[in-house]
């Protein structure tokens, strides 16, 4: 009992900690964005095989990975000192082009599984001829702006003065 106690509690660690990145990273929101409204349009519109889908998870898995330690890093750098050091400035910058270079091969592999001018004209066609989907992704990606710019604590605040 005690070993199951232990595993829901490693889940629950795991969770907060993304939770955590989430609220203070905004490179992380707008990552889980671009994912989401990937994964969006590739369902709606596409014809993935099982095999190009898991590359394509596996590629906004490894973006999610490098922004997570990068964050990491990042973190037990400013808690080994505030002041400037030289090594410390390089652990950052190497850490953030980690991020950069994942970036980068996500769109890459984004762009050679999805780039077809036939699914982009029938997208565009899609939300030109109905309002409501048209309405609704322009909402979505307005509150996707303010999700990646405004930091949740704002969010929270302001839920909590409201009440």
């Amino acid at each position: 009992m005690k070993r199951i106690v232990k595993q829901i509690h490693s889940f629950y660690y795991a969770i907060r900690g993304l939770l955590s990145v989430l609220k203070t990273e905004s490179h992380m929101r707008f990552h889980l964005v671009a994912a989401i409204y990937v994964v969006f349009f590739v369902s709606k519109f596409y014809s993935l095989s099982a095999c190009e889908f898991g590359v394509l998870i596996l590629t906004i898995s490894l973006v999610f990975i490098t922004e997570i330690l990068n964050t990491v890093l990042e973190r037990v750098c400013d808690t080994i000192t505030k002041e400037y050091n030289k090594n410390i400035e390089f652990i950052k910058d190497v850490a953030a082009g980690a991020v950069l270079v994942a970036a980068i091969a996500s769109v890459i592999i984004a762009f050679a599984l999805l780039f077809d001018v036939a699914v982009f004209k029938e997208i565009i066609g899609y939300y030109m001829s109905n309002t409501v989907p048209l309405i609704s992704l322009i909402v979505c990606t307005i509150v996707a702006l303010c999700f990646v710019a405004i930091k949740p604590q704002w969010y929270l605040d302001k839920l909590k003065k409201s009440k």
